[in-house]
């Protein structure tokens, strides 16, 4: 009987043993070289390069898995100026992933320095080349944040054919917008609101004659030769 229950005693302390072991390493290894970060792997990048990205989480290949300081390395990216959200985690055993979320330019303004971007919130946040389908915009009340926020409004509810065929949103005061297309017509807009029904009449006008058209009123869209 004493015999059987010393090796009871045995077999829980070797157990007991080798769980402190585990526990020891569970929290000593991941701080060494053993699982240490082989890559930075980036995704949602689009007009950021991943390798600039991947720099700006500070995070070096070498670093053990569990000295990354994944909210640092956040915070590090999230100041780069296309960024809008991102999310840095850890992908064991050797792996970092950093998912960004970009800001998309869906306006612009122009002043002596370049072109400043605007994204969907009405937020300026880069001065940079306009890419595709970013529309100007232009006229006296331009410079007004508030104005600048409605003119993002009207360019958010134009989409297809009528996206494609316009090119500047024309603040003239607070409450008058024109928009401007490529063909050199112009359509006045008026204030910023009932917009999805003005955005459904810009794509009618699209197709009629007529160099100025009037959709203050989508109902009654008035046409000047």
């Amino acid at each position: 009987m004493g015999t059987r229950l010393k090796k009871h005693r045995g077999i829980i302390t070797a157990v007991l043993v080798a769980l402190g072991l585990c526990a020891v390493a569970a929290v000593v290894l991941p701080r060494t070289q053993v699982f240490a970060v082989q890559e930075v792997r980036v995704e949602g990048a689009s007009q950021l390069a991943p390798e600039e990205v991947a720099a700006a989480t500070g995070i070096a290949v070498g670093t053990p898995m569990g000295k990354v300081d994944t909210h640092a390395a956040a915070v590090g990216v999230a100041g780069l100026p296309w960024v809008k959200t991102v999310t840095v985690s850890r992908s064991w055993p050797r792996a970092v992933d950093v998912a960004v979320e970009e800001n998309v330019a869906v306006a612009y303004t122009k002043s002596g320095d370049g072109e400043h971007l605007i994204n969907a919130e009405g937020r300026e946040f880069v001065t940079a080349p306009a890419p595709p389908g970013a529309l100007e915009i232009t006229g006296a009340a331009a410079k007004d944040p508030a104005v600048v926020e409605d003119a993002v409004g009207v360019v958010a509810s134009i989409s297809g054919k009528a996206r494609e065929a316009a090119t500047q949103i024309e603040a003239r005061s607070p409450y008058m917008f024109v928009v401007r297309l490529a063909d050199g017509r112009t359509v006045i807009w008026g204030a910023a609101e009932d917009n999805a029904n003005k955005a459904l009449a810009l794509e009618a006008v699209l197709s009629r004659e007529g160099r100025e058209f009037n959709i203050s009123d989508p109902q009654q869209i008035a046409v000047r030769p």
